[in-house]
């Protein structure tokens, strides 16, 4: 090999070499473009974990908000539910009363007679 072509096979290789080290340059631009987006969509990620913790916490608090609403439900229908239980006890207790006084009623001529007629034989 003489030695043009020696000079003419080095140039060659150093011009592919720089081609490379540009082509690398360049990969690790992008690289670096790359790393950067990756850090402001961990930024927006954080700010979203952030804002989901608040949200979570929020609902923590509904929820504990509509458990006690519950109970306070609970509890007037329970009263609601004793209430009832009296009044139908109270309208049981009248109705048997009424009925009493209905029959009694009506047997009282009976026994005014048969009252009277006991008088008669005793005089």
């Amino acid at each position: 090999m003489s030695e043009q072509e020696f000079q003419a096979k080095v140039l060659s290789e150093l011009q592919a070499l720089r081609t490379d080290v540009e082509k690398l340059g360049t990969d690790v631009e992008k690289l670096q473009t790359d790393v950067e987006k990756l850090q402001t969509d961990v930024h927006k990620l954080q700010g979203d974990v952030t804002k989901l913790q608040g949200d979570v916490t929020k609902l923590q608090g509904n929820v504990n908000e509509l458990a006690t609403q519950v109970k306070n439900q609970e509890y007037k229908f329970e009263v609601y539910q004793r209430g009832t239980d009296a009044m139908v006890r109270m309208a049981t207790t009248i109705i048997i009363a009424a009925a009493s006084v209905v029959v009694l009623s009506s047997l009282s001529p009976a026994i005014t007679t048969l009252v009277s007629a006991i008088a008669h034989q005793g005089n």
